[in-house]
Order: C-alpha cells, then structure tokens, then sequence
C-alpha cells in the first residue's frame, strides 16, 4: 500500500498521482492512471533472510521450497502427494497465526470463527495487513486450540442466518496448507461446522490437493481481472495462476465467492469491469460478488514497518460508484442467481 519497501528498490519519485473522482451515474472512464512497475525484487527483503523479496515470496506458495543463495536456485519438490490430515495426529498440527476473531460476520455465510494465518505470495501495494508477509511474524498454535476455541461457540455460528461456520484467511492460506487443512478437518469432522477459504488463488498444487478437500466454499479475492495490472498490484503473482486455482476449485466443484476491491481508476474502468464479468460468466460455480470499497486502515502498518505507501488520493469509491458497479454486473451476467453485494449499508 506504500511507496512499496525502500528495501525493494521502489522510485519514490513515481509515486501515484490523485485518480480523478468519477461520475456516479456513469460507468467508469478509463484513466491513465500508472502504477511504478520498477520495483528492484533483486534487492535483499526486509522480513527475512532471503535473497531477494520475489524468492522470499515464491517460498510463501504453499510447497517445500528451498533457496540456494550461492546459485540463486529455488528448489520445489514436484508431485508431493497431498498431505492428508485423517492419518496424522492432525489436532496437535502446528501452523503460525497472525490473529484469532470469534465473530465474524463478513468473511462466509452467517456469524463465523475467523482464523488469520501468516505467509503470504503476493505483496500487494494496498495489503491491509503487510505484517503477515512472513511465517515468523505469527505466533504459533496448534489446531487443538483452535478447536477448542471454535467448539465453545458453535451454537452461535450454527443458528446464525446463513449457518455460519469458520473462515480461514490471511496472509494467504495457501502459504500453510498442512495447518489449514489439519484446522478445517478438524472443524467438520470434529466441530461440525461449514469452512471457508478466503485466498488469492497463488500457491502450489500440493497446497490446492490438501486444503481443497477439506473445503466448503471458498472466496477468492481477485486483485484485477487484466494481466498486467494484477501484476502491477500484486508485485510478484500472476493472473494465469490465479486462474489455474479457479479452475481447480470449479473441477471440484466447491462453490465460490469472488471478493473484487473497488479503486477509483485503477480497478473499475469500463475495460476492468468488462473482463471481470468475463471471468465471472465461465464459471459455474460462482454464486456470489462481494464488492469492497478500498480503503486505508491498513496504512499505519507499513508506516510501522518502515514501508512507505505509494497510493494516491481520492482513490476511495463514493457509494453511489459502487451501487453503480453493482447494478452494471447485475445486468450483464449470464446467471442471474449470482449475488452481487455492492458493499453499500
């Protein structure tokens, strides 16, 4: 959300300018509006001992990963057979976690356990919450905890509207596939509640063949429906990927809710909004959009983290833009069963 890390190198001369405010009764003009793509990932990373901030993120995609400073290799494993929580002491599994909420009401159906894990691929220039980045940053817990904790309140969750449950989010999930799926098994088998996954859709197959399994619906957040620009945001993760793991998730079947942040000239012109309802159109899955104005509660972190923020102005949507960006999706979708929620109270 900064002027990106000192650390990666980031031109503070290109900061973002201020996006024009745009006309609530029409749909968004396209703008020029540029992001700095110059980001020096070869420089050394600020929250570990990795070379270089794309290596350190690479290693965030849910597999073994091992880094070979000298020669500069990233070593995966291929074709890991998934981890499968059933034939493991799963209850006393190990993961790092940012924080713990008993209430949730915004991430799944009904009241829900949120569960924030740390460890996260992407590096995303508006990333609420950058302390996550890392492994290390959480405190370590044990599923049991987790379970406890969740138990104790399962009739708060179960009688809710919707029939609540537990969400995992992050930090992105995906980065610790055998906690997640050790939680989320634990919370069916064992709770009997309903379990959600909120993720950016990254990491590796191995991740997607332990904690999909264990899934019940699952919210991806796309960062932006073109190519170039999800790159631009996300600095180190690519669409294709992205779409790799919806796909996945489609061939499992798992219903899906697709999470879209709303920013004034750089996620919703016409051309943006067009490609989104492309991707929301082929699948047949979907049964939810959840519009999120951006917004930057997040920002005192990267100042705490010696980050500096490289957003620009006016970049908040008004109401009427998002009620707008709503009735639009509304329109041109092929499946009018799909809720669009234009995040307007």
């Amino acid at each position: 959300m900064s002027s990106l890390l000192t650390t990666v190198g980031l031109n503070k001369a290109s900061l973002l300018k201020p996006a024009s405010i745009l006309a609530a009764t029409k749909l968004p003009l396209n703008t020029n509006l540029k992001l700095n793509n110059n980001a020096l990932l070869n420089q050394h990373c600020l929250f570990s001992n990795k070379p270089s901030l794309l290596q350190e993120a690479q290693c965030q995609s849910g597999g073994e990963c091992n880094i070979n400073q000298k020669k500069g290799k990233r070593l995966v494993k291929k074709n890991k057979a998934p981890f499968d929580p059933s034939k493991t002491d799963y209850i006393n599994c190990e993961g790092y976690v940012h924080s713990v909420e008993s209430m949730g009401s915004l991430e799944g159906p009904g009241n829900r356990f949120l569960l924030f894990v740390t460890g996260c691929p992407a590096r995303c220039i508006y990333c609420e919450n950058p302390d996550t980045w890392q492994n290390v940053n959480g405190n370590k817990m044990k599923v049991g905890e987790l379970t406890k904790k969740a138990r104790n309140l399962k009739p708060y969750y179960e009688n809710s509207v919707g029939g609540g449950g537990v969400t995992c989010s992050g930090g992105d999930p995906l980065s610790q596939p055998e906690f997640v799926s050790s939680f989320f098994y634990s919370m069916k088998h064992d709770v009997g509640l309903h379990t959600c996954l909120e993720t950016s859709g990254q990491g590796t197959q191995y991740a997607w063949d332990t904690i999909l399994p264990q899934t019940d619906l699952v919210l991806l957040c796309i960062k932006h429906p073109k190519a170039d620009k999800y790159k631009e945001i996300t600095r180190t993760c690519e669409l294709s990927r992205m779409m790799e793991f919806l796909h996945e998730v489609e061939r499992r079947n798992i219903p899906w809710w697709c999470r879209y942040v709303v920013i004034s000239g750089l996620t919703d012109n016409d051309e943006d909004l067009e490609e989104l309802v492309k991707i929301c159109n082929e699948s047949k899955t979907l049964e939810r959009i959840d519009l999120l104005a951006y917004h930057t509660l997040g920002e005192h972190k990267w100042k705490e983290l010696g980050l500096k923020y490289i957003m620009g102005e006016n970049l908040i949507p008004k109401k009427e833009r998002l009620t707008a960006i709503a009735e639009y999706l509304k329109k041109n979708l092929k499946n009018k069963n799909v809720e669009v929620n234009s995040g307007v109270e």
